[in-house]
C-alpha cells in the first residue's frame, strides 16, 4: 500500500469516526428534548371520535369559517404555514431585521425542532385524520400534510415560541399570546384542522414551553438571545 493509499484510508476512517461521534440531526433538527420529556400521548386527553357529534360540529364550523373569511385573511391564513421567528412576528407590530437577531432566530427554530419531535408521537398515536380527509367538501388552501390533525404542531409551536419571547419582552406578552391564536385560528381557515386540535395545541405549547425554562441547554441559549432580542429592538435590558 503506498503512502498515499495510507493517508487516504486513514483520513477516512477518521472521518467516519467523527461523523459517527456527532449527533445525528438531519432529519429531526436539532431539538432540546424529545417525547421522553412531554409525552404528549399521557398529558393530552383524546380527540372526539371521527364520527362524534363533536367532531361533526367541528366539521360544520371548518365549512362555515372557509366561506365567511375574507381574502385578505385567507392569504394571511396561508401565509401563516410558514414557522420560524420571522413570520411567528409578522403577525405583531414587533419588527426586527433577521440579521440582527442571529441568536434568536436559532433558538425559535430549535424550539420548532423540538415541537416536531414531542408532537410526532402524539400525531401517531392519536392518528386523528384531517378534515379534508372526513369530510370531502372542504377544499384545504395549503398543501395537506400527512401526519395527524392532533394536536395541531402550529398552534403547540406558536403557543410555546410566544411564551419564550413574553418572557424576553414581557411588555409585548399581551400582543404575542394574541398572535399565537391568531396563528392558530389560521389552521382551521385553511381547512387542514379542527378547533379542538387547536385546544390541544395550545395546552401542549404551554407543556414545551414550561420543559423549555427547566432544560440547561435552553437555559444557555435564552439569555443571550433575550439581550441580542431586546437591543434589536432598543429596549431597556
Amino acid at each position: 500500500m503506498t503512502a498515499i493509499t495510507r493517508r487516504t484510508l486513514m483520513g477516512a476512517v477518521a472521518f467516519a469516526a467523527i461523523a459517527l461521534s456527532q449527533p445525528i440531526f438531519a432529519e429531526e433538527g436539532h431539538p432540546y428534548f424529545g417525547p421522553e420529556t412531554v409525552n404528549l400521548l399521557d398529558l393530552l386527553v383524546p380527540p372526539p371520535a371521527r364520527d362524534s357529534a363533536e367532531t361533526k360540529a367541528e366539521l360544520v364550523e371548518v365549512k362555515q369559517l372557509m366561506a365567511s373569511t375574507s381574502e385578505s385573511r385567507k392569504q394571511q391564513a396561508i401565509a401563516d404555514n410558514e414557522e420560524g421567528l420571522q413570520p411567528f412576528l409578522a403577525g405583531t407590530s414587533i419588527k426586527v431585521d433577521a440579521a440582527t437577531v442571529p441568536l434568536t432566530t436559532a433558538l425559535v427554530q430549535r424550539i420548532l425542532d423540538t415541537e416536531e419531535v414531542v408532537t410526532e408521537s402524539a400525531k401517531k398515536g392519536f392518528a386523528r385524520p384531517r378534515p379534508p380527509l372526513v369530510d370531502e367538501e372542504i377544499k384545504p388552501l395549503i398543501k395537506l400534510s400527512k401526519s395527524g390533525a392532533y394536536p395541531s404542531g402550529h398552534s403547540t409551536n406558536s403557543t410555546a415560541i410566544a411564551i419564550v419571547l413574553s418572557k424576553m419582552l414581557p411588555e409585548r406578552k399581551e400582543e404575542l399570546m394574541q398572535r399565537a391564536n391568531d396563528y392558530a385560528l389560521s389552521r382551521l381557515i385553511v381547512g387542514v384542522h379542527y378547533r379542538s386540535d387547536l385546544g390541544a395545541g395550545h395546552a401542549a405549547g404551554a407543556l414545551m414551553a414550561q420543559a423549555l425554562m427547566q432544560n440547561p441547554d435552553f437555559q444557555k441559549e435564552f439569555e443571550p438571545a433575550k439581550t441580542e432580542l431586546r437591543k434589536a429592538l432598543r429596549l431597556s435590558m
